[in-house]
């Protein structure tokens, strides 16, 4: 086992233990076996850190169609440490399994609370990759082991993204929401390949993509120190689009591996909302600001003369919803006024 590159896998919860426990058992069955679990919790108010300590210490049993037959949690070994805890803690020489859960006051958006998880992971363990994982999916026993065999063959390859299926799709598992990502930086807009489309194997080519999709990204250690960590000032959306993005500016590719394969209940955490409306439209400009060069007046020329108004007949007559537009306006002045954020920097 010590031959395997050490992972660190980090989980963002915010009032969504359910769903953590669930992604949790998953992660127990893996094949691949040098990894450590890192949970940042992001200021819940459901009890999620006592439920999530339950479940690490054998006290609370997963109920899910994925696992029908899941016997008795058996225990981890499982610590809890606070913000300032996590920052002062040094290397230590953690079991295989390990699960550290890590919790915020309050919740600090989903781009700084990876980061938090992410500098702990390589301080602490010294991990060659750091695997972003959203809490709400369920993965394949096999699919972090496919991620390490492409990792290996090419140093250049900075970012790795599986075949994403839906949880459930109308009673399915096997309709795909990923296979790679596609990005315009003419309009600033990105594409999920094969989304809503029947997996058939049509997508089971290993090839380099512009993104992959922060679900579930395996990112190499060795970059994330040269490029810096997801930016904060996004809070949410967008944030590994930019990372991808300066990864690939500093000659890292993004390949999407259709061996690993995971679940996504997609947007669990985030529905529809004015909030949500609102960090997509700001954030489209700062990610644009930074990464479009000579295609940014290009964009903004398009934006203005067919995005903005295909969207607010979207928000005021289909959707009927005026505070969806006013967030949107919102989010258009502040991502033209306000600088691209700094990258975090470890």
């Amino acid at each position: 086992m010590r031959d395997e590159p050490a992972v660190s896998i980090v989980l963002v919860n915010w009032n969504g233990w359910k769903d953590t426990v669930e992604c949790l058992t998953s992660l127990s069955r893996l094949q691949y076996h040098r990894i450590q679990i890192v949970i940042v919790d992001n200021g819940s108010t459901d009890g999620s850190v006592e439920k999530i300590g339950d479940y690490c210490q054998g006290r609370l049993n997963v109920t899910s169609p994925f696992f029908p037959d899941q016997p008795a949690v058996v225990a981890v070994s499982f610590s809890l440490l606070t913000a300032e805890e996590a920052r002062s803690t040094g290397a230590v020489n953690a079991e295989t399994g390990t699960v550290t859960v890590i919790t915020n006051q309050r919740n600090l958006g989903f781009a700084e609370a990876n980061n938090q998880g992410t500098r702990f992971a390589l301080r602490a363990f010294e991990s060659d990759y750091v695997l972003f994982l959203n809490n709400d999916t369920i993965v394949d026993p096999g699919f972090l082991t496919a991620f390490i065999a492409v990792a290996k063959e090419d140093p250049s390859i900075g970012f790795l993204g599986p075949k994403t299926c839906y949880y459930d799709y109308q009673g399915r598992r096997d309709v795909i929401n990923f296979a790679g990502g596609e990005l315009s930086l003419l309009t600033g807009n990105t594409v999920h390949i094969g989304q809503n489309q029947p997996d058939q194997g049509q997508f089971d080519t290993q090839r380099t993509v512009d993104y992959v999709e922060g679900s579930c990204l395996l990112a190499r250690s060795s970059m994330l120190r040269q490029i810096g960590l997801l930016d904060p000032g996004y809070f949410v959306y967008y944030e590994e689009n930019d990372l991808v993005m300066r990864g690939r500016e500093a000659g890292f590719s993004a390949v999407y591996v259709p061996t690993a394969v995971i679940w996504h209940k997609v947007s669990a955490s985030s529905k529809k909302t004015p909030i949500k409306t609102y960090y997509m439209a700001r954030n489209r400009f700062w990610f644009m600001k930074r990464h479009a060069g000579w295609h940014y007046p290009l964009f903004l020329i398009v934006f203005f003369l067919s995005s903005f108004w295909l969207s607010t007949g979207i928000h005021l007559l289909y959707y009927k919803s005026p505070d969806a537009f006013r967030a949107y306006a919102r989010g258009i002045r502040d991502g033209l006024r306000g600088p691209a954020p700094l990258p975090e920097t470890l």
